[in-house]
């Protein structure tokens, strides 16, 4: 990404322009946007694969996954309540019944904190097989620059379709363990 950098500040030089520091500002805000959406849309991969392993490390060691009155702090809470909603995941694992869908990204980034909001769209398999929208909702997301990349400090998840409590008892139905406290 440097190699870019700096490729275009020899292109300014050469057509006279010698302010590099906003185009240096530029890309770096661009590269931070891009690896923050990659933040997110892992996130949801990692979900829909259940590779918590690969959940937990978008968090920092501190992160916060809150939805409504429940709230998960560190990666060890937020992986138990994912073996809680899923179970242990069986080590050649496909998911072959649902999936997210995460759109609509809106990233503010100053210096080494970002703001992200996003919506998504979590689609499981209905009666014959059919993909029908189950929940719907938006990511409300502080993130932080670390040695590792950018990483979830806290996610705040706004279900929006259905309400809340109508959600808690889907996942119920399934036999899981629900979100509430």
């Amino acid at each position: 990404m440097r190699i870019r950098i700096m490729i275009a500040a020899a292109a300014l030089a050469l057509a006279g322009c010698n302010d590099t520091s906003a185009l240096e500002a530029r890309v770096q805000l661009l590269e931070d946007q891009l690896a923050i959406q990659r933040v997110i849309t892992d996130y949801s991969a990692y979900l829909d694969a259940r590779d918590y392993d690969g959940y937990v490390s978008l968090f920092t060691e501190d992160g916060v996954w809150a939805n409504g009155n429940t709230r998960r702090e560190g990666r060890d809470e937020i992986r138990d309540m994912l073996t809680g909603l899923f179970g242990e995941v069986p080590e050649d694992y496909v998911n072959l019944s649902s999936f997210h869908q995460i759109s609509n990204f809106e990233i503010d980034v100053d210096g080494d904190e970002a703001f992200a909001k996003s919506r998504f769209i979590f689609v499981m398999r209905g009666e014959g097989g059919e993909p029908t929208n189950k929940l719907s909702g938006q990511y409300h997301d502080r993130l932080v620059r670390t040695a590792d990349g950018w990483k979830i400090a806290e996610r705040v998840d706004h279900t929006l379709m259905p309400t809340p409590e109508e959600w808690v008892a889907e996942v119920a139905s399934w036999g899981a363990n629900t979100l509430e406290d």
